[in-house]
């Protein structure tokens, strides 16, 4: 069974290299996407994936918003952070409000990918095999 993502990024052809990058191996299926904050909430509500890949700066409403909203709506699912900002400065804050990773942008997607499959774990731990 493969994990089921829902990608949240301003940047289109961003959301669509990371749909790529996270489905080629197989245990990761991409559910939906946003580019803005507001379509983000509707559409994890909508299809309730394992995972939101979620940018901070965020049309409509941001990340930090998204991920309060989402924390009471839609609580099963795993939120992973991709941000240009710098972690030291918001990844404490957004791992408060209830994200399960943080990953800065610019670093090595296969990064993003880790981070992914070890909040699906979290969120359920069947959902993936080895």
């Amino acid at each position: 069974m493969s994990c089921r993502v829902f990608i949240a990024d301003d940047v289109e052809p961003l959301r669509v290299l990371w749909a790529q990058l996270l489905v080629e191996h197989g245990d990761i299926e991409v559910v939906g996407d946003a580019g803005d904050g507001e379509a983000a909430i509707e559409g994890v509500k909508a299809t309730r994936p394992d995972v939101l890949v979620l940018d901070l700066s965020m049309p409509r409403v941001d990340g930090l918003e998204v991920i309060r909203a989402l924390r009471e709506e839609v609580p099963e699912t795993s939120i992973v952070v991709a941000s240009g900002f710098s972690s030291e400065r918001l990844a404490p804050l957004a791992l408060e409000l209830g994200a399960s990773a943080y990953f800065e942008k610019g670093s090595p997607v296969e990064r993003l990918r880790y981070a992914v499959l070890g909040a699906c774990r979290r969120s359920s731990p069947a959902a993936v095999s080895s």
